[in-house]
């Protein structure tokens, strides 16, 4: 019988795999983990399930922090319905699907990625700026299912400024009063990689900073946007309701928003650098010849 497997670690995003009887799937640390669950309290190679016809097994293969099903400590466990137990200090859920279910799965994940790169793909045409922006951040919204948030952009050499904002009031952002995280967002910028935190409750970085806290952020992801390793902004988004955890499929999807409006900006970019060169030339006195003029020259 198929099942889905379900990790949740507080500042990554959440890991969600439909698994297939007779496969066995390690659950660890190491990137060569079939289920690699990212996380300190986890060791590199915890535990090991596998699925046979008449259940699915759990075993710990040397772990440090153990297993635990129901909150009792455990060296294996067998599972005939949905159950929750822990790696370490991540808590995950196991969940038996019927054949039917777990096609519909699958088939739900192309339909959004499909959807997404038509969507993305959208905002890469979008010629002004003014749209492009907006667009990316309710999309981004829209895949994350977070309730609020903004965009930081600036063209390459210029300060950021906020140029969308949705739930939140761009004049609140950076004041000592801010609700969000601007630990989340500079640490974005600085490392070029996105920030996801599922329960800032659980992650000590975040749930210690008190514009966190006070403004009862539960959940962001921040995405900096990025041409060939240079920022250009930052798109970040909050929510201060418990809600769907942020999967793995969300943030690949929400990357790929960012990957398209990042090189539509970048373009634009160009184009208007392109645009004062010619402009700034002419007036110089130099203007280009056209292809006609070259044509006639070369008769």
């Amino acid at each position: 019988m198929p099942a889905r497997f379900s990790a949740y670690p507080p500042d990554s995003p959440a890991l969600v795999r439909l698994l297939d009887e007779g496969i066995p799937y390690r659950i660890g640390r190491a990137p060569d983990c079939e289920l690699c669950v990212d996380h300190f309290s986890v060791s590199r190679f915890h535990a090991e399930l596998r699925g046979t016809k008449t259940g699915w097994a759990l075993h710990d293969i040397g772990s440090k922090n153990g297993l635990r099903v129901d909150g009792h400590l455990v060296r294996q466990a067998t599972f005939d319905k949905s159950t929750w137990f822990s790696t370490g200090d991540v808590y995950c859920w196991f969940e038996l699907l019927d054949v039917a279910a777990a096609d519909s799965a699958k088939l739900q994940d192309e339909r959004r990625r499909s959807t997404s790169r038509s969507l993305s793909a959208k905002i890469a045409t979008t010629r002004d700026v003014a749209t492009l922006i907006p667009q990316t951040l309710d999309l981004i919204l829209e895949l994350s299912g977070l309730e609020r948030g903004f965009v930081l952009y600036a063209p390459q050499g210029q300060p950021l400024r906020v140029h969308a904002s949705r739930g939140i009031d761009a004049s609140e952002i950076g004041a000592r009063g801010f609700s969000g995280s601007i630990t989340a967002v500079q640490r974005a910028l600085d490392e070029r990689t996105s920030v996801v935190c599922c329960d800032t409750d659980q992650a000590p970085w975040l749930g210690v900073r008190p514009s966190v806290r006070l403004g009862g952020i539960r959940a962001l992801v921040c995405v900096p946007l990025q041409i060939r390793g240079d920022a250009l902004g930052v798109v970040y988004a909050d929510s201060r309701n418990p809600g769907p955890p942020i999967t793995g499929l969300d943030i690949e999807l929400i990357g790929t928003v960012a990957e398209h409006a990042s090189a539509a900006l970048a373009a634009r970019q160009l184009q208007g650098e392109l645009t004062d060169f010619l402009r700034d030339a002419e007036r110089a006195g130099f203007k280009a010849p056209t292809w006609e003029e070259l044509m006639r020259r070369a008769g």
